[in-house]
């Protein structure tokens, strides 16, 4: 069974998702973008999947709820721009940092 992965070059990071349940990954994405935008990183790219719901509209899948997220403004404190993709989400972070080259790794935001 897949697992969340969580990869970070000192520049972005990147958050697989897949195996994670909605509210885990509610929790390691603010806690992702929180930390890196603390340690200088410039973008967050989550991966969440396609979650095709067009045989279950109103089942909740982790793509609804990243974008709920930044919808409702969550994830504003630190990222200044969100693109929206078939199966993933880039937040742009405010780089106003000192950058920490401290890689992030996932137990870091567990």
């Amino acid at each position: 069974m897949p697992r969340p992965q969580l990869s970070d070059d000192g520049t972005a990071v990147t958050l697989d998702l897949h195996g994670a349940t909605v509210d885990e990954a509610i929790d390691l994405s603010l806690n992702t973008v929180r930390l890196a935008a603390q340690r200088g990183r410039s973008s967050v790219k989550l991966i969440h999947g396609s979650s095709t719901t067009r045989q279950a509209p109103h089942r909740r899948t982790i793509k609804r709820a990243l974008h709920g997220l930044v919808d409702d403004g969550a994830f504003r404190p630190h990222a200044t721009e969100g693109w929206r993709a078939e199966n993933h989400l880039v937040l742009s972070l405010d780089v106003t940092a000192t950058t920490d080259s401290t890689r992030i790794q996932l137990l870091d935001v567990t």
